[in-house]
C-alpha cells in the first residue's frame, strides 16, 4: 500500500493523448491495445523517478513528485519511450505534459488546491509530444535538468479561470520534438476549431469576404443560405484569413443550441476564457470594449433577439468585429449580408472544373484514396452533383459512399430514392435536395444501425459513448455503433474532456434523425433515458464543484451543457397549462437541485434564475425537498440581481418547509441567506438575529460548512460596524 502523501513542495505532472479520436477511428478495436502500450511506456517512466500516479482517467495521468528535476527526468523518458515505440500504422501516439510545482494540499487520496487546477490548463495548453513546464518548476530545474536538455522560454499566457498571466517554457532534449504550434490559451491569437480538409470551390466567396471585412466601418458580415450550404465552414476560411487584422485575437463561438440571451453571453464569455467570476454580460462588454478582435457567432438564426444581441455589443465594443451565420439575415443597422450559394455546377465539357466535382472529388479521396475524375467517371459525378443542387454537405454524405458505390452505381440509386425522398417532402428545393440526400444515406443502412441513427437525434450537442449506451439501453457496443455512423459521413467524432472520444451530429442530420425517432414512435422513451442519464451525470459531478476538483468538474458539466439544457427543456416545461408531469418534474427538480452551484459558483446565474424560476412554476403549491432547494437557489439569485422582496419570499418559504421538516442544518443555511437579504435592506439587527440562530443550529448539527457560511456572513456585518476584531475572530474559525 502507498504511504501518505507528501506534504509541502511537490511537483505535479499531468498528460493525455493529443488526437486519440482520429487514432480510435484508424485502429477501432486495435486501440485498447495501443492504449495499453501509452499506459506502459509513462508508468513505467513515471516509477522509475519515484512519480506517485494519483489518477488515471480516459488516456490522462495525474502523477505526482517529491523533487521537481525528478518529475522533468520522468517526463524526458516517457516521451523518449512513445518517440520510439512501434506504434501500427495510424496509431501513433503523441503525448502533451504540463509541470508545475507548488504546495497543493492532502485530501483523502488526492490533492486540493489552485496549484492542481494550474499545472491541468499548463497540460491542456500544450501539443502532442510537447513538455511544458510553469516558471516556478523552470527555476528549480534550470541547474538540474538531464544531460543535453534545455528549456526554452514561451513567455507569458493567460491561462483559462487564472486572471494574471502565467510564465511558461518547453523542455527540449534529444529525442523529443520541437517545433509545435502556439500554446491553445486565451493569449493566443486564434481560437477557431481546427478543420480536417481544405475549403474547396469556395475561392472568389472567399476573395470577396476578405476585402470586405478589410474595408472601413464593416463590423458585421453575415453569411446566409440554406443548411448544408457551407455557412460555417467559409466563416472559419474568412476568419484565418483575416486574422492578420486582429491584434486582440479571433474567437469561435457555436450557438446553434441557443435558444435565450443568457446561453449566448454564456457561450461568448466561454469562448472569450474569462473566469467564472467575470462572465456576467456587464463583464463582457467591459472586456470587448477595450479589444480589437473578430468573434464568429455560428448559428444565430434560431435565436429570437439575436439582433438586439449584436447591436448591444458592437455599440459597446467599437474595436470589435461580427462574422455571423444564419439562415437569414439579422436585420442590425450595418449588416452586410452574404448569401453564400450552392457550389458551383458543371456546364457541359468542363466537368473537372466545378466546384461542386471538386468537393466530391476531394472528399471521396478521403474513403478511397485511389479516387480519380477520369472521363469514365466524371459526368456521373457530375449528374450526382447537379441531383443535390451543389449543397455541400448533401455532396460530402453521398461521396462518402464512394468507399462501397461506384459513381455510376451512387448515380442511379440517388436519382431513384432522391425523387422519392423530394416528392415526400413539401419544401424549398434545396431544402429538399438536402434532406432526400440524408434519407438516402439513412436508407442504406442495416435496420439496426438506422436505429441507432434515430436514437442519436436525441442529444443537442456533442455526446459521449456513456451517453450512447444510455440512450439505446442495449447490450450494443456503443462504440461499435458510432463507428459505422462515422463511415456513412452521418457522425463526426472529435476529442473531448479527458482525450475521451465524444460523437456529434451535424445540426442539419440531426434534425431529421429526430424527426425519423418522432415518426417511429420512439421520441419519448428516448428523450426519457436522455434525461436519466443527464440526472446520473450531474448527480456524480456537480458535487465536486465544492472540492478541490473544481476546475475539472465544472470543465465537464460545460462540456455537457448543451445536453443538460435540452434535458432541462423536455423535464421542466415552460407552458404548465395543463399541469406538469410528476415523472419528469421530478427529474427537473432533481437536476435543478444538483446545478444550483455550477450556475451560482461558474458565472451561469442568469441561465441558473431562468431554469430555476421554471422549475418553481411548474411545481405550483407541492412541497418536496428538491423544490425548496430550488427555491433557496432561486431566492439567491433573485436577491443578487436586485429583486430584494421576490428572493426573499422564495427564501422563507423554504425556511418554513425546513422548520417543519425540523431539520437544523436546511434551516441554518436559510437563516443564512435571509440574513444577507436583510442586510441589503438594512435591516441589520434582524439579521443578526438570523444569523446567531443559524451559528447556534450549525454547530448542533455539526454542519461545518454551514457553520463557516453564517460565521462569514455575521464577519461582513462586523466590518459593516467597524469591528474589525471581531470579524477577524470568526473568519478564523471559518477558515479552520
Amino acid at each position: 500500500m502507498p504511504g501518505p502523501l507528501p506534504t509541502g513542495t511537490v511537483t505535479l505532472l499531468f498528460s493525455d493523448i493529443e488526437g486519440s479520436t482520429p487514432v480510435l477511428r484508424a485502429l477501432g478495436g486495435g486501440y485498447a491495445e495501443v492504449l495499453a502500450a501509452q499506459r506502459r511506456i509513462l508508468r513505467d517512466a513515471f516509477r522509475r523517478h519515484g512519480g506517485r500516479e494519483l489518477g488515471t482517467e480516459g488516456d490522462s495521468f495525474f502523477v505526482v513528485f517529491v523533487s521537481a528535476a525528478d518529475a522533468v527526468a520522468a517526463a524526458v523518458e516517457a516521451q523518449r519511450g512513445l518517440a520510439g515505440h512501434p506504434w501500427p500504422p495510424g496509431g501513433r501516439i503523441r503525448v502533451r505534459m504540463g509541470l508545475h510545482t507548488g504546495e497543493p494540499t492532502p485530501h483523502e487520496d488526492g490533492y486540493i488546491g489552485i496549484d492542481v487546477h494550474l499545472a491541468a490548463r499548463v497540460a491542456a495548453a500544450a501539443a502532442g509530444g510537447q513538455v511544458v513546464l510553469t516558471g516556478t518548476t523552470r527555476q528549480l530545474v534550470a541547474d538540474r535538468l538531464p544531460a543535453d536538455a534545455a528549456l526554452t522560454d514561451l513567455g507569458r499566457h493567460r491561462l483559462k479561470d487564472f486572471p494574471q498571466p502565467v510564465a511558461l517554457a518547453q523542455l527540449a532534449a534529444p529525442g523529443l520534438e520541437t517545433e509545435f504550434p502556439p500554446l491553445r490559451t486565451p493569449g493566443e491569437r486564434t481560437h477557431l476549431p481546427p478543420q480536417a480538409t481544405g475549403l474547396v470551390g469556395r475561392d472568389e466567396e472567399l476573395a470577396a469576404l476578405t476585402r470586405l471585412l478589410g474595408a472601413d466601418r464593416c463590423r458585421l458580415v453575415t453569411l446566409t443560405g440554406p443548411g448544408g450550404s457551407g455557412k460555417t465552414r467559409l466563416a472559419l476560411a474568412v476568419a484565418e484569413a483575416v486574422a492578420g487584422a486582429f491584434p486582440d485575437g479571433v474567437f469561435f463561438v457555436p450557438l446553434e443550441t441557443a435558444r435565450t440571451r443568457d446561453v449566448v453571453e454564456s457561450a461568448l464569455a466561454e469562448a472569450l476564457g474569462l473566469p467564472a467570476e467575470a462572465r456576467a454580460p456587464s463583464d463582457v462588454l467591459a472586456f470587448l470594449a477595450g479589444a480589437r478582435l473578430l468573434l464568429v457567432l455560428d448559428n444565430l438564426e434560431q435565436l429570437p433577439d439575436a439582433g438586439a444581441v449584436l447591436e448591444q455589443l458592437l455599440v459597446a465594443a467599437p474595436g470589435v468585429a461580427v462574422v455571423a451565420t444564419s439562415r437569414r439575415p439579422l436585420h442590425v443597422y450595418g449588416e452586410h449580408e452574404h448569401p453564400v450559394p450552392p457550389l458551383a455546377l458543371p456546364p457541359p465539357g468542363r466537368v473537372p472544373e466545378a466546384g461542386a466535382v471538386a468537393l466530391f472529388a476531394a472528399r471521396a479521396r478521403l474513403v478511397r484514396p485511389a479516387f480519380a475524375l477520369g472521363p469514365d467517371v466524371a459526368e456521373d459525378v457530375a449528374e450526382i452533383c447537379r441531383l443535390l443542387d451543389g449543397l455541400p454537405l448533401a455532396i460530402e454524405l453521398v461521396a462518402a459512399r464512394t468507399k462501397l458505390l461506384s459513381p455510376r452505381a451512387l448515380r442511379t440509386r440517388l436519382a431513384r430514392d432522391l425523387d422519392l425522398a423530394v416528392s415526400a417532402t413539401p419544401r424549398p428545393e434545396r431544402h429538399r435536395s438536402l434532406r432526400g440526400a440524408v434519407a438516402w444515406s439513412y436508407g442504406l443502412l442495416t435496420p439496426e444501425q438506422q436505429r441507432v441513427f434515430r436514437a442519436l437525434g436525441i442529444f443537442d450537442g456533442s455526446f459521449g459513448l456513456d451517453a450512447v449506451a444510455a440512450v439505446l439501453a442495449d447490450d450494443r457496443d456503443p462504440l461499435a455503433a458510432v463507428e459505422e455512423l462515422v463511415d456513412s459521413s452521418l457522425v463526426v467524432v472529435e476529442e473531448g474532456w479527458a482525450g475521451e472520444p465524444r460523437a456529434r451530429l451535424l445540426r442539419t442530420i440531426a434534425v431529421h434523425a429526430r424527426e425519423l425517432l418522432a415518426a417511429a414512435g420512439e421520441l419519448e422513451p428516448a428523450r426519457r433515458r436522455h434525461a436519466g442519464h443527464l440526472l446520473a451525470f450531474v448527480e456524480e459531478v456537480a458535487p465536486g464543484l465544492r472540492s478541490g476538483s473544481y476546475l475539472s468538474a465544472r470543465d465537464r458539466i460545460e462540456q455537457e451543457l448543451d445536453d443538460v439544457r435540452a434535458a432541462l427543456e423536455w423535464a421542466v416545461p415552460e407552458d404548465v397549462a395543463d399541469g406538469a408531469d410528476p415523472a419528469r418534474l421530478a427529474t427537473g427538480l432533481r437536476m435543478c437541485q444538483e446545478l444550483y452551484w455550477f450556475w451560482y459558483a461558474c458565472g451561469y446565474q442568469a441561465e441558473g434564475r431562468r431554469w430555476l424560476s421554471r422549475a418553481v412554476r411548474a411545481a405550483g403549491d407541492q412541497d418536496s425537498p428538491e423544490l425548496m432547494t430550488a427555491l433557496h437557489g432561486l431566492g439567491v439569485l433573485l436577491s443578487q440581481h436586485g429583486e430584494v422582496e421576490q428572493g426573499r419570499d422564495a427564501l422563507e418559504r423554504s425556511l418554513a418547509y425546513w422548520r417543519r421538516q425540523g431539520d437544523p442544518a436546511r434551516i441554518a443555511r436559510e437563516l443564512s441567506s435571509l440574513a444577507v437579504v436583510h442586510r441589503a435592506e438594512g435591516e441589520a439587527e434582524v439579521a443578526r438575529g438570523m444569523l446567531a440562530e443559524a451559528i447556534e443550529l450549525a454547530r448542533v448539527s455539526g454542519d461545518a460548512e454551514r457553520l463557516a457560511a453564517a460565521l462569514s456572513n455575521l464577519a461582513i456585518m462586523d466590518v459593516d460596524e467597524d469591528r474589525p476584531a471581531e470579524a477577524l475572530a470568526r473568519l478564523r474559525e471559518a477558515l479552520a
